[in-house]
């Protein structure tokens, strides 16, 4: 079984990890995988997987022409005209896309190939960009142009960014075009959550898997570490949050209230923050830049009270996951897949964008933490990425027979 993986990271942030543990498995059942990837900075555990698409100049010009023109997937031909020479010498006998987007590939041209190729093609939805004009995710807006026809898009501004002229009309039309010419596509959603949104596009009559995120337990699992005398927090309930990117969509505002409300017996800890959000922050509040240290991760999951995910739109973060694998319980709003993460033992799942619940799950949730890790740890187990992902092998050699 040889598989050619196509996303935006590789072995780094959680798209990039979950490539990089299904071609740990592919290569462990006897097969062969690579790993196409257009943004530079790879683990160094998936650098026998890895085939980086383009230069970063490539991807620069890409992403004026995205900014610009509202055209991202319109650059990038001559970094997908030698990938897809890569695919053939590498002569794959399925390929898996994940993310397309992030300014890495000529997506007619992909397509093209795909069609020609009469390869089975399975995709993995981490978000709705692909049967949206614009944006990744549409709950915060409200708008359901995408069910008809996107135009005039209310979240032009939000990723993938545009400051230039709307081209959400054409973008949609491109994308149905595009996409549905493939005779042997499957889709795969992360959680039950991502099969409604799917089954009212225009991709809607292309079969469907759920096959859940997995987290690698020898990665995520709860560790010691001298991260609460380091950073002064003996005394402190801590309450954790992460993302790869604090926009918007990620409910910073919430977290910030928060801690305004809840006082001085909680710290706040926010990995993934950009210098000037960092500034911004209320006392206590300690924020974090990116960071792409599993182990560092472990240790701040292991080491919180409680995960804070206020996220308001989102599919199956990881986050959740990696935190139960660390025994630690979970507060989330009720967005996308989030709740199929938790259980009544291992968190609590409150209405999106209500304040005074968030802080009383927080309470209560932080107080908590020692009699929930074993449940927490236990649920884990139902996304071991060695369990979860053997269903891709499985998917794979029924698409291939």
């Amino acid at each position: 079984m040889r598989v050619f993986q196509l996303n935006t990271f590789c072995g780094v942030k959680s798209t990039g990890r979950i490539a990089s543990e299904i071609a740990r498995l592919v290569e462990k059942d006897g097969g062969e995988c690579r790993i196409g990837y257009g943004v530079p900075g790879i683990s160094k555990e998936s650098e026998p997987f890895a085939c980086q698409i383009g230069s970063k100049y490539g991807r620069k010009l890409h992403a004026v022409i995205r900014k610009l023109l509202d055209a991202e997937g319109y650059g990038s031909w001559l970094a997908t005209r030698k990938l897809i020479r890569d695919m053939k010498a590498f002569s794959p006998d399925l390929i898996h896309l994940h993310n397309v987007h992030g300014c890495y590939l000529h997506l007619p041209t992909l397509f093209r190939y795909l069609k020609k190729s009469g390869l089975p093609v399975v995709w993995t939805l981490h978000d709705c960009w692909p049967f949206t004009g614009h944006c990744a995710y549409f709950d915060y807006s409200g708008c359901e142009k995408w069910k008809t026809g996107c135009h005039h898009c209310p979240q032009q501004h939000s990723y993938p960014v545009c400051i230039g002229l709307d081209g959400s009309r054409r973008n949609y039309q491109d994308k149905k075009r595009w996409f549905t010419q493939l005779n042997k596509l499957t889709f795969v959603a992360p959680c039950e959550w991502m099969k409604q949104p799917l089954s009212q596009s225009f991709m809607q009559k292309y079969p469907v898997r759920v096959i859940y995120n997995g987290v690698n337990l020898d990665s995520f699992k709860p560790v010691h570490s001298d991260l609460r005398s380091r950073y002064h927090l003996e005394d402190k309930r801590v309450c954790l949050s992460v993302a790869a990117e604090w926009d918007h969509r990620k409910g910073l505002k919430y977290l910030c209230e928060s801690a305004r409300m809840l006082g001085d017996e909680y710290r706040f800890v926010v990995i993934g923050l950009e210098k000037a959000q960092i500034a911004d922050l209320p006392g206590n509040v300690i924020g974090l830049e990116k960071t792409a240290n599993v182990q560092e991760l472990a240790a701040w999951y292991t080491l919180a009270d409680c995960l804070v995910n206020p996220t308001l739109e989102d599919n199956m973060p990881m986050v959740n996951l990696e935190a139960l694998a660390c025994g630690t319980p979970i507060v989330t709003f009720a967005t996308g897949g989030c709740p199929e993460a938790v259980d009544e033992n291992t968190g609590i799942v409150v209405p999106n964008g209500d304040q005074d619940a968030l802080n009383e799950a927080i309470r209560q949730l932080a107080s908590q933490k020692v009699q929930r890790t074993a449940a927490c740890v236990q649920r884990a187990k139902q996304f071991d990425a060695a369990r979860t992902f053997r269903d891709y092998l499985d998917l794979y050699k029924e698409l291939c027979r």
